[in-house]
């Protein structure tokens, strides 16, 4: 199916579009289906990352294999309920900081009544365009934010998994990644990619999907939803 799929993709008509939004929907539905396998992989002693943890829910469901989870979440509401929901667990390591490609300190990016709500999902990047349309309802925090690099380096071993949604900064982490691989010790990557909200670059995207057909290690989903 997905291959069939692909062939229209590329066509720039309705057809076109039809066939990317059904084929999204197709490997959004795998890569679910991939990251539950392993999920299921996982052991006590093995390393996950949950990069955009919000309030907890993958965090929670790795953590539960026994695996060692380290969980970064720079928002301060969605870190409060994190750490009430995970806080107490002793295989999670919880941070209080975004990641993003460089170290530094960023403007996060949210609507405006998420604190009243934070079981809504935040909206916006360090890195996304400012404009009039896409500020109205968003307001903004600063936040401190690590080197991927740093990061994977710092949890002290390879990392069996990595969940990555982090609103926009993984496309400069993508292409760290794909640029040098063999550079990082990581198994498998989960990324929810954010073009269609201005992030990124469609084509890109798809170039980058393309590259991660070719790598064995570390294996990049781009279809996390």
């Amino acid at each position: 199916m997905d291959e069939a799929l692909a062939l229209f993709e590329p066509m720039a008509n309705r057809i076109g579009r039809q066939a990317r939004r059904w084929r999204s929907k197709y490997n959004i539905q795998r890569a679910l289906a991939d990251f539950e396998a392993q999920l299921q992989r996982l052991r006590p002693g093995d390393i996950c990352l949950d990069l955009g943890a919000n309030v907890g829910d993958v965090t929670l469901r790795m953590a539960r294999t026994g695996a060692t989870v380290h969980a970064y979440e720079p928002d301060p509401v969605a870190w409060a309920v994190l750490v009430q929901r995970a806080g107490h667990l002793p295989n999670v390591v919880l941070h209080h900081c975004c990641v993003a490609a460089k170290t530094g300190r960023f403007s996060l990016r949210r609507l405006k009544g998420f604190a009243s709500n934070p079981l809504a999902k935040t909206v916006g990047s360090s890195i996304a365009p400012t404009t009039p349309e896409r500020d109205n309802g968003i307001d903004a925090i600063e936040v401190d934010a690590l080197s991927f690099g740093d990061v994977v380096r710092s949890v002290g071993g390879p990392v069996a998994l990595v969940k990555m949604d982090i609103e926009g900064s993984e496309f400069a982490i993508l292409r760290q990644i794909f640029a040098h691989p063999a550079a990082y010790d990581i198994a498998s990557i989960y990324c929810e990619t954010h073009e269609r909200a201005g992030y990124g670059d469609v084509t890109e995207v798809d170039s980058m999907r393309r590259a991660a057909c070719g790598l064995d290690r570390p294996a990049i989903n781009l279809y996390w939803p």
